[in-house]
């Protein structure tokens, strides 16, 4: 592959992961700020106008999650010690400097416990995605060796059993034993992560540009159908399940929009310094007390402050907050960066990688 079309890929992808961030913004916009994470919590079937138009916007935003693990698989995750410690400091940083800074400002005092759970919030679970993605980062050196040794039938009929267990079984029935946990699971980012590399390697279809963006609305149309016939028809708890990110409908989603930015053509390079801080924006928005704060204000600010529809200053929120999270992020960068750089030539721990590739 020459420089140029390498170049034009990786901007395609660069830009695509700020879209994804700043719409998985929205969407814990629309969940906490029209409260409908509490009907979900609450199995509540008083689900009115307002909160069906919330759930038809959230239906094209509720594949990024499944998107963001298809793209590793498809370019396959590099291991890389440095980058283990890189999100190690940064999510620690974070975790406790959040705190701290909403302690400042309240009655509460940052205690030890406070401390001792931001040097342990990937282990747990502080971000449930940071936690899941740390460890299938752990496990890509020898997920990539499937790509690279197996055959194409062999490859597919391991993608085929994992399908049938997340996708299938897994949505359908979600027996306790398989711990599918509706997507939120590690066994679901690994299935995922393997049709990126299906993709990559074996699965080639040709469409252009409208194709995959037809396929990604009519999709996201179908998960709210399916949501709408589930609540009158059925049950709300089968409604809920539209929006599990083992839905099928929600997969290829996100597979579709992908492929949509990967036909695009961008020649923008001032992308990359942003898209180096997506993982800042969501560490931010979605430290509790971050969340819990955004639960308690935001919908009255977007309210007061409409421009236009709620929905559009939701949107011009999130551009904002990813605006503001990415300098902070550079700050943090400028002040943990040697310390990282530090730990790596003290203890030689890049010899790792060599050993692991």
């Amino acid at each position: 592959m020459n420089n140029k079309v390498k170049k034009l890929r990786e901007l395609n992808v660069e830009l695509l992961r700020i879209v994804l961030m700043i719409m998985i913004v929205c969407h814990h916009f629309i969940m906490r700020g029209r409260g409908l994470h509490l009907l979900y919590t609450s199995g509540s079937t008083n689900i009115n106008d307002d909160a069906l138009q919330g759930l038809f916007m959230d239906s094209f935003l509720i594949m990024t999650v499944n998107c963001f693990i298809f793209i590793s698989g498809y370019y396959g995750i590099k291991f890389r010690i440095k980058t283990i410690l890189s999100l190690l400091i940064q999510t620690i940083t974070y975790s406790i400097g959040i705190d701290i800074l909403f302690d400042l400002f309240t009655t509460q005092h940052t205690s030890f416990d406070t401390i001792l759970d931001g040097v342990l919030s990937i282990a747990n679970g502080q971000w449930w995605f940071i936690t899941t993605y740390f460890f299938l980062y752990l496990l890509c050196p020898f997920l990539n060796l499937a790509k690279k040794n197996l055959s194409k039938f062999q490859f597919l009929f391991i993608l085929g059993v994992f399908t049938t267990i997340n996708f299938i079984i897994g949505y359908t029935l979600d027996p306790n034993p398989l711990g599918v946990l509706n997507g939120y699971s590690l066994f679901s980012f690994i299935c995922i992560y393997f049709y990126g590399q299906a993709f990559s390697a074996h699965l080639d279809f040709k469409k252009g540009k409208l194709f995959y963006l037809s396929l990604y609305v009519i999709c996201s149309l179908l998960i709210f159908g399916l949501f709408f016939i589930g609540l009158k028809y059925v049950s709300v708890g089968f409604a809920w399940k539209a929006f599990y990110y083992n839905n099928p409908l929600v997969l290829i989603s996100a597979i579709s929009f992908f492929f949509f930015f990967k036909k695009l053509k961008i020649s923008y390079t001032g992308i990359s310094f942003f898209s180096s801080s997506v993982l800042a924006v969501y560490l931010i928005h979605e430290h509790p007390k971050s969340a819990d704060f955004i639960t308690s204000n935001l919908n009255k600010f977007a309210t007061d402050y409409k421009v236009g529809s709620v929905y559009l200053t939701y949107l011009i929120i999130a551009v904002c907050l990813f605006l503001c999270c990415t300098f902070i992020e550079k700050i943090r960068l400028a002040v943990t960066g040697p310390f990282l750089n530090y730990l790596m030539a003290k203890f030689k721990l890049d010899r790792l990688d060599e050993k692991l590739k």
